[in-house]
């Protein structure tokens, strides 16, 4: 009788391994992310921090010109025109002068191409827009001192 129960006990530690291998297998089977930082790529925490200091962000101290067309400031001189006599103006009164001047056919609008450049634009049947000439703003001399001048305000 004892061989009977030694089976027994045999058996049903048979199957609490078997039970283990299982919970085991199912967590091997699994190696995706564990938590939603891997995911999304966040890096992990660490329990240390530099000791090197944070400089201050730099911030612009730009003067607040006037523009000649509407005789309101500029609030964002890099948003804005620089014209040949050394005054600036904003993006919205140099695109009315340009529309002004331009005389559009039907189906054609005015566009910033970027670098102090327009153009006149023209949809196609495809629907893709085509430049049919381009209307040159500020020129490249300018554009660039602009630039310079705007870095050299960075405090």
């Amino acid at each position: 009788m004892k061989k009977n129960n030694k089976k027994k006990d045999y058996r049903f530690q048979n199957k609490r391994d078997k039970e283990k291998k299982k919970k085991t297998s199912d967590a091997e089977k699994y190696q995706g992310l564990n938590n939603i930082n891997q995911v999304t790529g966040v890096p992990k925490s660490h329990s240390f921090h530099s000791s090197i200091p944070i400089p201050p962000p730099k911030t612009i101290m730009e003067p607040l010109p006037v523009c000649p067309d509407c005789n309101e400031r500029i609030q964002g001189i890099a948003e804005s025109f620089s014209l040949p006599d050394g005054q600036f103006i904003h993006f919205d009164c140099m695109l009315r002068r340009v529309r002004d001047k331009e005389h559009l056919q039907e189906g054609q609008s005015i566009s910033y191409i970027g670098h102090g450049n327009f153009a006149v634009v023209e949809k196609t049947e495809e629907g893709r827009y085509v430049i049919v000439r381009t209307i040159p703003v500020e020129d490249d001399k300018a554009y660039k001192d602009m630039k310079e001048y705007v870095e050299a305000l960075k405090v």
